[in-house]
């Protein structure tokens, strides 16, 4: 763990953009689609609360709201615009944080390349030649941790876990609209347990909090339901 004082002074902001959405990879092109799913959620509230949920009792958390100076700002192929303008806030405030959590979007792997970027929710393709349908939970939200101090991230791979969770107990609609009020009800709670799942990598790959602490405290919040 990065620290065991509860003194030390944790910021979480988010620079993530993201939407909800089913891609589906078909047959042929004219089988691929892109289509918003209609659920009420917002995923990054979801992960602040998660992450200070997880990390309140070792830590002085805050949820800070970043200016919308940085957050209109968008990265590109060639440009890291908000991601400088995050450092820099960060090194402004440095006298109140010890390590800053950004929620930050991230690309995806080239094998998914149809998804459209800054998105989460549900990928899927058709069966074809010898591959079998397939269905996952995904996010392009990811999570960094700075020390205030030099900026310097804590590394960890970021890509790992299960960046692509299968989905197994229902079967995806191929086509638009398909999804039925029960489906949607079963993508949602899939869709929260598979964040959880990423935030307690990220935490443990992060040095941020034992394995054994995030357990408990998961162990509690089933409990709690």
């Amino acid at each position: 763990m990065v620290t065991s004082q509860a003194q030390t002074k944790v910021a979480i902001v988010s620079a993530a953009d993201t939407a909800f959405i089913h891609q589906h990879l078909g047959v042929t092109i004219f089988a691929n689609f892109t289509d918003t799913l209609p659920i009420n959620y917002s995923i990054v509230n979801y992960l602040e609360k998660k992450i200070q949920f997880y990390l309140n009792e070792n830590y002085s958390i805050s949820v800070v709201q970043l200016p919308d100076s940085i957050l209109k700002l968008k990265n590109g192929f060639f440009s890291s615009a908000k991601t400088k303008k995050v450092k820099q806030w960060i090194k402004s405030n440095n006298d109140l944080y010890d390590f800053v959590i950004v929620l930050e979007n991230m690309t995806l792997p080239n094998d998914y390349g149809l998804i459209p970027k800054n998105t989460s929710g549900i990928y899927s393709k058709s069966a074809m030649f010898r591959s079998k349908p397939f269905s996952a939970y995904y996010s392009s939200i990811t999570f960094y941790v700075y020390r205030s101090s030099d900026l310097k991230p804590i590394e960890y791979y970021n890509g790992g876990g299960e960046l692509f969770l299968p989905i197994k107990n229902f079967n995806v609609p191929t086509e638009k609209n398909g999804f039925t009020p029960q489906m949607l009800d079963s993508i949602y709670e899939g869709f929260k347990s598979y964040m959880d799942s990423r935030v307690e990598y990220f935490l443990a790959k992060a040095y941020l909090l034992p394995q054994d602490k995030i357990n408990a405290k998961k162990a509690q919040s089933l409990t709690a339901k």
